[in-house]
């Protein structure tokens, strides 16, 4: 058991409780005179006995262990996202927003986000104490490998059946277009073969070779050039997605503190402060979303560049099939009625007609082959899904929640019978603020209970970030007290931040109790202590 702990609010306990996660590749929004500060960190964890040095510097993290050297990784890169998942347990993959047939390991906030309650958001509903929109409905795929519904095998296994539908359908699209060019040939070829001399068709191809190189060169530029303002111009479409779904999750989190909110405070399961949730506080969502609206703006602009700049390419390209226009009226015959073109025309039509008719052929067996594959995939998925083992888990859960409820004095609104560890979005209670967020702690702890009984992943520390307001009686608060250190077990680790209170006796006793003053996190005399120790650490090469 840990208790973060002092007399006062702003004094840094929620970010001592946050720094560890930073360290591990989290992304928080600090306040502006944190971010200027250039921060380091060092932290050491220990995962199935094996004790892990980890160091963060802006947004590289460095990882070693006693017998092996650094591992270098940039926060965010799929690189490290991998190796955290891996180092964790964490079997998690989500589909890209608009390449659904990508599956990717999410962020390690993701992973975080069963074992970390902010002191805002994470008391207003569960599963929302990270700002995550990188991915559609990440929660529900999330909470399933958390609790134990689904296993990593699941979702490696999702993740084949999505490439593999998007490989049939690549072939699909192939044999599509190549029965179109069998039919514009059908279309477009001459209907009786055209007859020439040898020395005439000679003359005519060697015309052709040499009037037609420096056109064909200009055509590959325009070409090049087209597709690289294509590219780009996807990219910036996608963009503008990711800056608009920024603008609608700001104009959320602005509508939550506003309609959801009735009060201008938040109410706190553990400490008897104050938490202000006033109209400067909620004025801040307001400005986070005019920012975002202003890239968007500054993306959109981009984009109408990039369109111009396309139309001018394919102008070119329009000038260059002129040139080739006028090559081919250059080179008709004398009668006027059938020119080079055409006899080339004629002597490839069958050579590209069998060509497509072989390509097509080989898509459908290979598409024959992916559907053969992606049937057996599925089953493998359907036989991965234990209707009884998904029942014992919610067993699990409901005993659990019953007990919080009865140990906690609150009563539900909601049928604890039928509650399961997806339906969080239905928990109420019968009573005010105070029962409500009673209620959001029976919850983190009875899920965190599900991942340390059923093994489903490396099991973090449970951390709970008070909110700096509370009404809870002295019973209650004593309640909560004692609760949470009876779950504070030899096999577990709780870290709680709270306000000095008089009824926090019971969190102190026995604890790990970090006192944190006016001074703050560090004081200089602590400074000057570690200083030379970071130096040594971070000296060290990769």
């Amino acid at each position: 058991m840990n208790l973060i702990t002092g007399d006062d609010n702003s004094i840094g306990k929620s970010t001592l409780a946050r720094l560890p996660l930073w360290t591990l590749g989290c992304q928080f929004e600090f306040e502006t005179t944190w971010v200027a500060f250039d921060v380091r960190t060092l932290l050491k964890l220990t995962i199935d006995g094996v004790d892990f040095f980890v160091t963060r510097h802006r947004h590289v993290v460095r990882i070693r262990t006693e017998s092996t050297g650094w591992e270098r990784f940039e926060v965010g890169s799929d690189e490290f996202e991998r190796y955290f998942a891996n180092l964790f347990g964490f079997g998690v993959l989500l589909p890209r927003r608009n390449e659904i047939w990508i599956h990717e390991v999410p962020s390690p906030e993701h992973y975080f986000s069963a074992f970390y309650v902010d002191q805002l958001r994470g008391w207003a509903e569960p599963w929302s104490s990270f700002k995550l929109w990188k991915y559609d409905s990440w929660r529900r795929p999330v909470i399933s490998f958390h609790v134990g519904y689904l296993s990593g095998e699941y979702f490696q296994t999702d993740a084949d059946i999505a490439k593999g539908k998007q490989e049939i359908e690549n072939e699909d699209e192939l044999i599509d277009k190549y029965g179109r060019a069998v039919e514009v040939l059908k279309l477009l070829a001459p209907e009786e073969e055209i007859h020439t001399t040898d020395s005439e068709l000679d003359s005519a191809i060697n015309d052709v070779q040499n009037s037609m190189v420096a056109v064909k060169r200009r055509e590959q530029r325009a070409l090049s050039v087209l597709s690289a303002k294509q590219e780009e111009l996807e990219v910036t479409k996608v963009q503008i997605g990711i800056a608009k779904a920024a603008v609608e999750e700001l104009e959320k989190d602005y509508e939550f503190a506003t309609e959801q909110l009735t009060e201008d405070v938040l109410v706190c399961p553990l400490c008897g402060t104050k938490h202000d949730n006033t109209l400067l506080e909620r004025a801040s969502f307001l400005q986070d979303r005019a920012q975002a609206s202003q890239q968007v703006l500054a993306l959109n602009e981009r984009r109408a560049k990039i369109e111009s700049a396309i139309n001018v390419t394919l102008g070119r390209l329009e000038k260059v099939r002129q040139d080739l226009a006028k090559l081919n009226r250059k080179f008709r015959r004398v009668d006027k009625d059938v020119s080079v073109k055409s006899i080339l025309e004629s002597m490839g039509t069958d050579s590209v007609r069998r060509r497509a008719q072989l390509e097509t052929a080989l898509a459908r067996e290979r598409r024959i082959g992916i559907n053969k594959k992606l049937v057996d995939k599925k089953q493998e998925l359907i036989e991965l899904i234990e209707p009884e083992h998904e029942e014992n888990i919610n067993s699990y859960y409901r005993s659990e929640l019953r007990d919080l409820c009865k140990n906690l004095r609150i009563n539900a609104s909601f049928d604890i019978s039928t509650a399961t560890p997806l339906s969080y979005k239905k928990l109420s209670a019968a009573g005010g603020g105070a029962d409500a967020s009673r209620l959001q702690l029976a919850y983190h702890l009875a899920t965190h209970r599900i991942i340390r009984h059923f093994k489903t992943e490396i099991l973090a520390p449970l951390i709970l970030d008070t909110p700096n307001q509370q009404d809870q009686g002295a019973l209650n608060y004593s309640l909560v007290s004692a609760e949470i250190k009876r779950r504070a077990t030899k096999d577990t680790q709780v870290i709680v931040c709270a306000t000095r209170h008089k009824d926090m006796a019971l969190l102190e006793k026995g604890s790990h109790v970090v006192e944190l003053s006016a001074k703050r996190l560090l004081s200089q005399e602590m400074f000057d202590r570690f200083q030379a120790s970071f130096q040594r650490w971070f000296s060290e090469e990769i």
